[in-house]
C-alpha cells in the first residue's frame, strides 16, 4: 500500500529524524552491535508522493479540497511550496548494526588509539583556543582599563591601539607556527639510549627550560619500537599528576620525532643508590613509599610499566620522586625480548643456582655496578626486577610492578636485588628458582648488624616478591602493610625528602653524567655498542607516515619550575643522614 501524505495541519519535521539524531541513533545501536532481524526493502519498493509542479493535480484541487490518489482514500492537496518525500524504505529500514569486517577494524588497538588520540586532540584543541579567546578578552579589558585611567584620547589612543593590535597579531602568528626543534637550544646531553639521545634544552620564545628526547624514525621502525614511543607519548599526554613526568610538547619532522619533558634536575635513583648503597629503614620507606605512588598514577590511566627499576625513577629539586621511562629506549619491552628472556629462563640448569653469604652476594654486586654502571642499559639488559610470568611471556596484571617495587626496595635495605648473581647465567637460574633464592639477609658481624631487617620490613618485601595469587597487587594493600602504616601516603609530598639536591640553577646539570668526560663516557660502552648494533641493521625508512598520526601534542600544562625547599642542608650533610 502506497505511503499517504499527512495533512498539513499534522505535517512536521517530526516524522523525518534530523541527521544528528540519526546518527545518534545509529552509532548507539552500532554500540549494541545488533544484527537486522528483518531484511530491508529493495530499491524498488520505493513510493514518491509530491505535489510541485503538477499541473493535473492542481486543477482538481481549484474543483475540490480533496482528490483521490491511486490509493482512492483522500487527503489533503498540498501548498505548492510544501513539497512532502517520503520512501517506503525509509520508513521500513532499519538502522544496521557494524558488519562483521567492520566491528574487527574498530576492536583494533590501533584505531582505538587513535580514535582516543582524536578524542584528547580536539579536547585539547578547544581547551587551548577558550583559554587564547579568555586571555586575549582579559589583555583588552587591561588596555582599555589603563587607557581610560591615564585618559588617553584622539591620535595618542590611536596609536596605543595599534601597537595593541600589533602585539596581538604576533601572539597570534606564534599560535600558528608549528613546532621545530631550531625553537630550542641545546644546553647540554643528559641521556643517551639505544635508540635515541636526552638534551636539557631552553625553548627560545617562552624561556622553558625542558628535557628534549630526540629519536631517529628510521632507527624506531625498523626495531619495531614505534608503538613504544606512541605509549610513551600518550601516557606523558594524559599526565595531570607530580608524580608522573609531564610532557610539553610533542612534535616531529622528516628524520626524527621528539619529546619535550620537564626537567628534572636531581638525577635518576640509580645514582643515588651507587652513591649510599644501603639507605636507612625510614629513608626506604620514604622513597619506597613514593615510588608506590608514581606506579598507582600510571596504572590509573591503565598501563603496566613491567619493567621497572631504579634508573625509571628520577629526583626533582625538592627531593621527591618522579616516574619516567613508560617503555622508550632501553626500557622498552617488545616480543622479541620477550621471547629472547623466556628462552634464557627455560635454557638455564639448575646446576647453576649457586647459594652465596649476604655479604658476599652484596659486594660481587656493588662489584658488577662500579665495573659497569649502565648494566641496565646493555645489549641483554638486566631481569633483576622483572616478574616471572612477564619473563616466561605469560599473562600477567598491575601486580607485575609490584613484584618489581618489591625488588627494589629490598636493594634498598640490602645494597643489592634479590635474585643478582655473578653471572647472567646465576641471576637467570636465581629467578628460575626464586622460592628457594629469596632469603632473609642476616648479618653477624657487630659492625654489620644496622643491616639487619626488621620483621616488618622483610613482611613487606615477601608479600611484594611473592607469586601473583598472594602478591601485593594495588596501592591499598601496599598502604595495608606494617611496614608503611606510619605514613600518610596522601601527603607524601608535603614531608621533607631525605635528600635534597643542592643546585646552582634551573639549567644544573651536576646529578648527570657528563657527556664531555672521557671517564663518564666509559659507562656508557654498552649503550654505544648497541647503538651501532642498531645501526647496522638493514634500515626501513621511516617506516609508514601512518604509523606517527597524532603525535603532535602542543602544551600539557603551564611549564613549573622546580622550586628548591626552604633551609636546604649541605649535599654532604643530607648524605650523611640518609647513610
Amino acid at each position: 500500500m502506497p505511503l499517504i501524505p499527512p495533512s498539513p495541519a499534522k505535517r512536521s519535521k517530526e516524522n523525518v529524524p534530523d541527521r544528528s539524531s540519526y546518527l545518534s541513533f545509529l552509532w548507539e545501536k552500532s554500540e549494541r552491535a545488533q544484527p537486522l532481524k528483518e531484511a530491508p526493502p529493495s530499491n524498488e519498493d520505493v513510493t514518491m508522493h509530491t505535489y510541485k509542479n503538477q499541473a493535473a493535480q492542481h486543477a482538481a484541487a481549484a474543483k475540490n479540497p480533496y482528490h483521490y490518489l491511486k490509493s482512492g482514500q483522500a487527503q489533503p492537496v498540498a501548498h505548492q511550496e510544501d513539497v512532502r518525500m517520503r520512501t517506503a524504505k525509509m520508513e521500513t529500514q532499519k538502522p544496521r548494526g557494524l558488519e562483521v569486517w567492520e566491528r574487527e577494524i574498530l576492536d583494533k588497538p590501533e584505531v582505538q588509539r587513535r580514535a582516543t588520540v582524536a578524542q584528547i586532540y580536539f579536547l585539547d584543541y578547544y581547551f587551548d583556543l577558550l583559554g587564547y579567546i579568555s586571555d586575549r578578552k582579559r589583555r583588552y579589558d587591561t588596555f582599555k582599563k589603563d587607557t581610560t585611567a591615564r585618559h588617553v584620547t584622539g591620535d595618542a589612543y590611536n596609536k596605543e591601539l595599534s601597537s595593541y593590535n600589533g602585539r596581538e597579531r604576533v601572539i597570534l602568528r606564534k599560535r600558528r607556527t608549528k613546532l621545530r626543534v631550531d625553537q630550542f637550544r641545546i644546553i647540554a646531553q643528559v641521556g643517551q639510549g639505544g635508540y635515541g639521545s636526552v638534551y636539557l634544552a631552553r625553548k627560545a620564545d617562552t624561556n622553558e627550560v625542558c628535557a628534549l628526547k630526540k629519536m631517529r624514525k628510521g632507527t624506531l621502525a625498523k626495531m619495531d619500537e614505534v608503538k613504544h614511543v606512541l605509549v610513551e607519548r600518550d601516557i606523558l599526554t594524559a599526565v595531570k599528576t607530580p608524580w608522573l613526568v609531564r610532557l610539553l610538547y610533542a612534535f616531529q619532522d622528516t628524520e626524527h620525532v621528539y619529546l619535550a619533558m620537564e626537567y628534572v634536575p636531581g638525577g635518576d635513583f640509580r645514582t643515588l643508590l651507587n652513591n649510599s648503597g644501603v639507605l636507612k629503614e625510614e629513608h626506604a620507606r620514604f622513597y619506597a613509599a613514593e615510588m608506590f605512588m608514581g606506579v598507582n598514577e600510571l596504572h590509573k590511566l591503565g598501563y603496566i610499566h613491567r619493567d621497572l627499576k631504579p634508573e625509571n625513577f628520577l629526583v626533582d629539586g625538592t627531593g621527591h620522586v618522579k616516574l619516567t621511562d613508560f617503555g622508550l629506549a632501553t626500557g622498552a619491552l617488545n616480543p622479541q625480548r620477550i621471547e629472547a628472556m623466556k628462552s634464557k629462563l627455560d635454557a638455564v640448569s639448575d646446576d647453576a643456582l649457586v647459594f652465596r653469604s649476604t655479604l658476599e652476594r652484596r659486594t660481587i654486586y656493588r662489584s658488577i655496578r662500579m665495573a659497569e654502571p649502565r648494566y641496565a642499559d646493555s645489549v641483554v639488559g638486566s631481569p633483576d626486577y622483572m616478574p616471572p610470568e612477564v619473563l616466561r611471556g605469560k599473562t600477567y596484571t598491575f601486580s607485575a610492578d609490584y613484584w618489581s617495587l618489591g625488588c627494589i626496595l629490598f636493594e634498598f635495605l640490602c645494597g643489592f636485588p634479590p635474585f643478582s648473581g655473578q653471572t647472567p647465567e646465576e641471576t637467570w637460574a636465581n629467578l628460575k628458582n626464586w622460592p628457594r633464592v629469596l632469603r632473609r639477609p642476616v648479618y653477624e658481624n657487630p659492625e654489620d648488624l644496622i643491616f639487619n631487617l626488621s620483621d616488618t620490613a622483610w613482611d613487606a618485601v615477601v608479600r611484594l616478591i611473592a607469586h601473583p595469587r598472594d602478591r601485593v597487587a594495588n596501592l591499598q594493600d601496599a598502604q595495608a602493610l606494617p611496614f608503611f602504616l606510619p605514613l600518610p601516603f596522601e601527603k607524601m609530598r608535603q614531608l621533607p625528602a631525605p635528600f635534597v639536591p643542592v643546585l646552582d640553577g634551573e639549567t644544573d646539570v651536576g646529578y648527570f653524567d657528563s657527556f664531555s668526560s672521557p671517564e663518564d663516557m666509559a659507562k656508557y660502552a654498552e649503550v654505544f655498542k648497541k647503538q651501532r648494533d642498531v645501526e647496522a641493521v638493514e634500515e626501513r625508512g621511516h617506516g609508514n607516515r601512518n604509523n606517527w598520526v597524532g603525535f603532535t601534542f602542543g602544551r600539557n600544562a603551564p611549564a613549573g619550575q622546580n622550586v628548591r625547599a626552604p633551609h636546604i642542608k649541605p649535599e654532604n650533610e643530607a648524605l650523611q643522614v640518609m647513610f
